[in-house]
């Protein structure tokens, strides 16, 4: 998230003590083509994936198992200047089930962002992308069981204006995102609204003051507001899903010399429809995001998050997405990574109150997973992960679980 804590500086008493020479020799990362005064970075990745429940179904139901071919070529082009900051962007992943051809899919990603350094310590920055993605079976608003992928457009952009003086500094930023959703042949029939009323456009505005009060050590505060604007004003069910919404949160951010950086906050939300009778979703808002270095070869990155998120089941006004877990990596060689992830995810909906003839739904989501990977040379990766996800529901009919192994093969400059 912008503003969120990157990797700490690394600590004085881990100092590279390498020759140049024997720091190139031994590093496998990519180098990049040099173009003028960017470097290109390209690369191709071909995975073979197994989904032992693609379409996220209960046991009882009678899971369907596929192999999954995926092919993502990248392209980004990132400035190497002394001051200001622009990079370029296209990625692609192509997705074909060898049993399930109702979820092939084909993903886009093409966009920039830059930053421009009025002083130190004074920029503004901003980025616009344009994204074609999908929405994969088992997630919040989708629907269990066999169906057509749902497909969509989104254009995000954002900018933002960063300034300290002192120990005081200051960041307003604004953010735009536009959903296009094309028909997946599902409806009403199936308990969801239909793709054509999911349209719409979002905003958020936010503030933030900040006082770093020890180096390494910043208090802040941060307010926002959010628009949420469908296409359609009042949708197939008669629910007018146009909303706004507020967020004040306090928080701390430090760094403790290269062996912890993070960002903590806490606060509350409140999210206001315009359909008369659904109540606003709110309660209180939190966040961690951090990077741990307690060992030169290890990380270990945890986290927690909370928002709102549009719904797109019929009754239903949106819902509170709270997640927590963590990622870590251990350099067990140069080249050999090993990888590790764990989640635990709660979906918490606000039904519309004539739509409440039984309980809100409320999903918790568990995912877990591991990966090594292994770079023979600059040039090439290999490697094998596993990820495992169990959704529980006080719904019938929704709880599943999923394996997915996965064998990754790419080539890089």
């Amino acid at each position: 998230m912008p503003g969120s804590p990157g990797l700490p500086q690394q600590r004085l008493e881990r100092q590279d003590e390498r020759t140049e020479s024997a720091r190139e020799a031994e590093s496998y990362d990519a180098k990049g083509v040099r173009v003028g005064s960017f470097l290109l970075f390209p690369a191709l990745e071909l995975d073979e994936v197994f989904n032992d429940n693609v379409f996220a179904q209960s046991a009882g139901s009678g899971p369907t198992a596929s192999f999954i071919q995926v092919i993502k070529p990248t392209l980004e082009l990132r400035s190497t200047w002394a001051t200001h900051m622009l990079n370029v962007y296209a990625r692609s992943a192509i997705g074909f089930y060898t049993n399930a051809s109702a979820l092939d899919y084909q993903d886009v990603s093409v966009g920039t962002d830059g930053r421009i350094d009025i002083q130190r310590n004074w920029n503004i920055y901003g980025g616009f992308s344009f994204n074609r993605k999908h929405e994969d079976p088992g997630l919040p608003n989708t629907v269990t069981g066999p169906t057509n992928v749902t497909i969509y457009n989104q254009l995000s952009g954002n900018a933002g204006y960063y300034q300290k003086v002192n120990r005081f500094s200051t960041r307003a930023e604004f953010f735009v995102d536009n959903y296009t959703y094309f028909d997946n042949g599902l409806g009403l029939a199936e308990g969801v609204v239909p793709n054509t009323d999911r349209n719409r456009t979002e905003l958020r505005e936010s503030l933030r003051f900040g006082y770093e009060f020890l180096d390494g050590y910043e208090f802040w505060v941060r307010g926002s507001l959010n628009q949420r604007m469908y296409n359609t004003a009042v949708d197939a069910t008669g629910f007018a899903r146009n909303s706004n919404g507020w967020d004040i949160v306090g928080g701390i951010t430090l760094d403790l010399g290269g062996l912890i950086s993070a960002e903590a906050f806490a606060g509350y939300l409140q999210q206001n429809y315009v359909n008369q009778g659904t109540p606003p979703l709110q309660g209180p808002m939190f966040g961690l995001l951090a990077h741990w270095n307690p060992l030169k070869e290890l990380w270990f990155r945890p986290y927690v998050k909370r928002t709102v998120n549009e719904a797109a089941f019929v009754g239903d006004s949106g819902y509170l997405n709270t997640s927590m877990g963590f990622t870590t990596t251990y350099n067990l060689q140069p080249n050999v990574q090993l990888g590790g992830l764990a989640d635990y995810t709660i979906a918490d909906y606000q039904s519309f109150q004539s739509f409440s003839s039984t309980s809100p739904r409320y999903d918790q989501y568990v995912t877990l997973g591991a990966s090594i990977m292994y770079t023979p040379v600059r040039q090439f990766f290999v490697g094998p992960s596993y990820q495992y996800v169990y959704r529980t529901s006080n719904q019938p009919g929704l709880n599943y679980s999923q394996n997915v192994i996965m064998l990754r093969l790419g080539a890089r400059l």
